[in-house]
């Protein structure tokens, strides 16, 4: 059985394919340099996907989309990274073209299931009432997978199941602590700064969520931050 698995450098999308590979799954992992800032975090998950037993990483170069995803923190320079969550945190349905691109070569290796790092920390309500990433939430995979029935022959038939831990009720902590159980000190090798810099900044949005999963999910956080 095969799984493709689009992998970052953090804890949560390498976490959820690793479970995915001790439920029996070949992983195919899927990298993309989409023009992110944190360039570090395309060596660290292809390290990670090695040192894991993973199938040899495919990365993908759409680096060219940083210029259309301007405005946002992750890939535009001249945006500043904010300690909290703000609306330019969200790179405009960042995982529908992962999702895209990694079921495309799903289909091509004859492969059932599509994985990625969603949890359910991702989809909590804004003051606005909607989702924080709504490309994260579970109705998003389940549309995709029903544009896949009549985007690919045989038409009108299922063609991939597309999970996260999101659709599968995990929250950060959780899928944090099942991947720890794999993954052992590994887990510490994973890159969540948005920043790219020598350690763990400890002040951005995601190395401050990354701090709290470790915190939730009873497990030392050895990661070395610039701010503890």
């Amino acid at each position: 059985m095969k799984c493709v698995a689009i992998i970052s450098g953090g804890p949560d999308s390498i976490s959820y394919a690793a479970q995915w590979k001790e439920r029996g799954y070949e992983i195919y992992p899927i990298i993309f340099d989409y023009g992110q800032k944190a360039r570090k975090e395309i060596t660290i998950a292809a390290n990670l996907s090695r040192k894991l037993g993973f199938m040899e990483p495919v990365v993908v170069d759409i680096s060219s989309m940083s210029r259309i995803w301007r405005g946002t923190q992750l890939t535009d320079e001249s945006v500043k990274i904010e300690e909290e969550y703000r609306p330019s945190v969200v790179v405009p349905i960042r995982n529908v073209v992962f999702l895209a691109i990694a079921s495309a070569y799903a289909l091509t290796i004859g492969a059932g299931v599509v994985v990625y790092g969603a949890h359910l920390n991702d989809i909590s309500r804004t003051d606005t009432g909607e989702p924080l990433y709504p490309d994260c939430h579970p109705d998003t995979a389940i549309a995709f997978e029903n544009v896949l029935k009549v985007a690919h022959f045989p038409v009108g038939r299922n063609k991939l199941e597309i999970w996260s831990p999101a659709r599968e009720g995990l929250s950060k902590s959780d899928n944090l602590k099942k991947g720890y159980s794999i993954m052992k000190d590994l887990i510490y090798e994973t890159w969540s700064c948005y920043d790219n810099r020598e350690k763990h900044c400890g002040r951005c949005e995601s190395c401050i969520n990354r701090k709290r999963a470790f915190l939730e999910a009873g497990i030392p956080d050895r990661t070395e931050y610039e701010v503890v």
